[in-house]
């Protein structure tokens, strides 16, 4: 048999010992990366992330044409592997791409590039549908391979996305990509390549099984949204080894059979989590204008952070500038009154979290930050990334859009001090763009004694803006420093915003193997304390038969934003009291009592008493953690 054909047959025996093993993964170990400002970037990890440090290859992964040994690999979050010489000793990939391999020059990657396996080449984000349960892992457990998964994805901005994929290297050469049914149509490069500017005859069908010259060490498709047709496949890609040969070929597409395996899936949120910024992303003005008119949102200081209150009818409290009002002037920045910001005084110092603060930054697009510096400085296209990253250093409030102060019949930016209350009034400004006029009336108003900060919509802009930097408007706040990115949300549902720190959470391991039986230990951390700063926390875990994926809000019971994960409580696991944030149960599963594919939903309860959480929250007394699927398998 010739050799080409030898690696063949081999190709198809390790297919199907993938999909007999069960994977034991372990997290890729993401970190905010991007290839314009590498480990410096101030993209959160789950949009735009990389493996640090670089993974070790438990062998020498064989791609016909690279340079050197590629013993290494370094996992993306979009979706692709970048794979290197360890002696090279380079901290982060040659050539990688930003926002996904989208390109035929991010496929062959630049002189020099890094050889590069592509499975999806599209700018993903983690889900936000509720039940996802984003995660990029590398499993290492099975001799002769490498899989890394990524699991509940979602294409950038996208809010019902949930799809995962996947990616297995064979020590032959071997590589396999795996697809959800769920996979959504789109623009992006699925393929393989050595990088280093790899010559190519360009793009093919990979339903078609093609091959790439023998001279070509790079075979890819680039997808349209009419193109798309790999959703619930397999796709098995195999090199010829032999010397002096570079060719890839697709030897099969066939639907993807994942492996029947036991496991421990998280899914939903366990409440509190306090994030650090909220906000409300509006694509378009007049979305954003159906929303806020007439409107208005309190953010009521609580010391270490803020309540957002979205109150119908508030913009009746706008307080029109009066005779007396200061028209601001002197913006600095490159387009001045269109995207610069002027600083301005309060007569007394305003509580803030950490002190008080006295000098105020107004950005004419819409953002009024603590001190003197401006968050978002210039930046007229608003993002949830912008929001949190480093861009936005200190405390800021947003009604942030494309304003522009500039254009002829644009009203004025005033302030002025009325009872105590600095207002900072939007009084018929324009938007960037066309048609005009198109103008905004709307109002920040700063209580100076207690810290809260308000906004109020009298009227936003009426007509959709014809710019090429969009018509997008973002609503909301953020604390000083950089944090995660929580998404947008609706402005009638922002949670508290206060310091990060997630809710409760449970996990579970190792997984219910039934062959013959395993002993499973849920445990649950960041419990609430039953009284602050009692040091005594209260828990106890419940299993069920029947559990709620989309989980149900307990606010009807008086613990607004803790969701129900199990439909049914049919077994407590019993109550603890512990002087530790954390406490586990351990159950055994075994071939008696549970048969392959029983699905055991948990979740874990914490007592506090009623009314003591932040701003008087709970009045039931009960917090919740997330849920936990355990199924039952023999391997």
């Amino acid at each position: 048999m010739p050799r080409h054909f030898r690696l063949l047959a081999a190709a198809a025996m390790s297919a199907a010992a993938l999909h007999a093993q069960c994977p034991a993964p372990t997290s890729a170990g993401l970190v905010q990366w991007s290839s314009g400002s590498g480990y410096a970037s101030t993209w959160v990890a789950s949009d735009e992330g990389i493996s640090s440090p670089p993974i070790a290859l438990p062998f020498a992964f064989p791609m016909p044409g690279a340079v050197g040994t590629l013993d290494q690999m370094w996992v993306n979050s979009n979706g692709e592997i970048y794979l290197t010489d360890s002696t090279l000793a380079l901290t982060q990939p040659a050539g990688g791409a930003s926002f996904g391999v989208d390109s035929l020059g991010e496929i062959q990657g630049p002189v020099g590039g890094s050889a590069r396996v592509v499975p999806m080449g599209d700018d993903c984000d983690r889900s936000q549908v509720a039940g996802a349960n984003w995660s990029v892992t590398v499993d290492l457990s099975v001799g002769g391979q490498v899989r890394v998964v990524w699991i509940d994805m979602a294409r950038y901005a996208n809010t019902t996305d949930r799809f995962s994929f996947a990616a297995t290297l064979f020590a032959s050469g071997v590589v396999q990509f795996d697809y959800s049914s769920t996979v959504p149509a789109d623009f992006r490069y699925v393929g393989i390549s050595v990088g280093n500017a790899e010559p190519t005859g360009g793009s093919q069908d990979i339903t078609s099984l093609p091959s790439s010259p023998a001279t070509q060490g790079i075979l890819f498709e680039s997808f349209t949204t009419a193109t798309w047709d790999l959703s619930g496949q397999s796709v098995l890609i195999v090199p010829d080894l032999t010397p002096g040969v570079e060719n890839y070929q697709v030897v099969a597409v066939t639907p993807y059979v994942a492996p029947t395996c036991a496991s421990n899936v998280a899914y939903g949120t366990g409440c509190y989590r306090s994030q650090s910024s909220a906000y409300q992303l509006f694509t378009d003005m007049p979305s954003a204008k159906a929303a806020l008119d007439g409107n208005g949102i309190i953010f009521a200081f609580t010391g270490t952070g803020y309540t957002p209150t979205f109150v119908p009818g508030l913009a009746a409290s706008f307080l029109a500038p009066s005779g007396g009002a200061t028209t601001l002037t002197g913006w600095s920045g490159f387009t001045t009154g269109d995207d610069g910001s002027v600083v301005i005084t309060s007569s007394s110092p305003v509580p803030v979290p950490g002190g008080t603060e006295s000098t105020w930054n107004v950005s004419a697009n819409g953002i009024l930050t603590a001190g003197a510096t401006a968050n978002n400085l210039e930046d007229w296209t608003p993002t949830g990334a912008d929001l949190t990253g480093a861009a936005a250093p200190a405390l800021a409030f947003y009604t942030w859009h494309d304003f522009n102060l500039n254009e002829l019949g644009s009203g004025p930016v005033q302030t002025e001090e009325v009872g105590g209350v600095l207002y900072i009034t939007w009084n018929g400004v324009e938007c960037y763009g066309t048609p005009s006029p198109n103008v905004a009336t709307w109002q920040f108003q700063v209580d100076l004694a207690s810290g809260t900060v308000t906004i109020v919509w009298v009227s936003m802009n009426p007509a959709t803006v014809s710019s090429a930097f969009g018509d997008d408007t973002l609503v909301g706040m953020t604390l000083a420093g950089v944090g995660p990115d929580p998404g947008s949300q609706p402005l009638n549902a922002l949670p508290p915003v206060g310091p990060d720190a997630a809710g409760i959470v449970l996990s579970a391991s190792p997984p219910p193997v039934i062959n013959p039986s395993t002993t499973v230990t849920y445990t649950a951390t960041n419990l609430a304390e039953y009284f602050p700063a009692s040091g005594i926390y209260i828990s106890t875990l419940f299993l069920s038969v029947n559990p709620l994926p989309g989980g149900f809000d307990l606010g009807v019971i008086g613990a607004p934003g803790c969701n129900a994960y199990l439909l049914t409580l049919d077994l407590d696991l019993g109550g603890q009291l512990t002087f530790a944030p954390t406490a586990s149960w351990s159950l055994t599963y075994d071939n008696v009592n549970f048969a392959p594919g029983n699905a055991i939903a948990a979740q874990a309860i914490s007592l506090v008493t009623p009314f003591s959480l932040p701003n008087g929250q709970n009045a039931f007394g009960l917090t919740v953690s997330n849920g936990v699927l355990s199924t039952t398998q023999l391997q």
